[in-house]
């Protein structure tokens, strides 16, 4: 049990670090690297190619994991399977809808209220992101689901450690992609109901001397990316975006 819980760590770690970097390094890629096309262009092109499947890892690993009951398992992993095909969906499409769009915007900067500069920007700052985190939600919701319910036992220091450090990079990402993205008005709420329910599966667990890595890497990430939303919305009303600010 105990190498299978480093290895599962090891992966939450993986899945913190890869959301962190891919959405938040390429924003910061501007030069070009041909034609219209700049380095955090390239980048971001790999962004779902190396998340989804470290996610798939992840599913895999919890599957490793017995103890569930049969029922509850069977029943679980079917909804997790099926809300994680969902997310998976969701996040390729609005990752290559804003990718693509993000392109174009640059080309027609200046050309604000025209009818192209309206739907790419559309296309660029609305449906992509609210499509993107939509899918990052439903994610982490299908990983939850499938390890409610299984047997991790007690984790070491080393593997809580592993799961903080995780959990740091996505909460911080989740909150900074949600005020960028303008998606505030849903990620703000999603961070807070997926805490408070992964904060009840995990007091459950903790009854019976269980300390889920996914539920606590899912509790300890919205939690921060909760209180980044409510200190951001505090000290700068309205949510506005860092760009607005010249942060970026």
């Amino acid at each position: 049990m105990k190498k299978e819980n480093s290895v599962l760590c090891g992966w939450i770690l993986a899945y913190g670090l890869a959301y962190a970097f891919f959405h938040i390094i390429p924003a910061f890629l501007s030069g070009f690297l041909t034609g219209p096309i700049t380095q955090g262009d390239a980048l971001d092109f790999l962004t779902p190619f190396v998340v989804i499947p470290i996610a798939i890892m992840l599913y895999s690993q919890i599957k490793k994991v017995s103890g569930a009951k049969e029922y509850a398992a069977a029943r679980f992993q079917k909804l997790s399977s099926i809300i994680l095909i969902l997310g998976f969906i969701f996040y390729a499409d609005g990752h290559g809808l804003h990718l693509s769009a993000n392109s174009i915007a640059r080309l027609v900067e200046g050309q604000q209220g025209s009818t192209l500069y309206n739907a790419v920007y559309l296309f660029d700052e609305i449906i992509s992101h609210f499509m993107w985190d939509g899918g990052v939600v439903l994610i982490s919701l299908g990983l939850i689901f499938l390890a409610r319910n299984r047997d991790f036992g007690l984790l070491s220091s080393a593997q809580v450690s592993l799961i903080a450090a995780g959990s740091v990079f996505y909460g911080f990402s989740f909150a900074a992609n949600g005020v960028e993205g303008q998606t505030v008005v849903f990620t703000f709420p999603a961070a807070a109901a997926v805490f408070f329910l992964t904060l009840w599966f995990y007091l459950k667990d903790q009854k019976r001397k269980n300390q889920n890595p996914i539920l606590l890497f899912f509790l300890c990430g919205y939690f921060l990316s909760a209180v980044l939303f409510a200190y951001w919305g505090i000290t700068h009303p309205g949510f506005p975006e860092f760009s607005e600010l010249g942060w970026i």
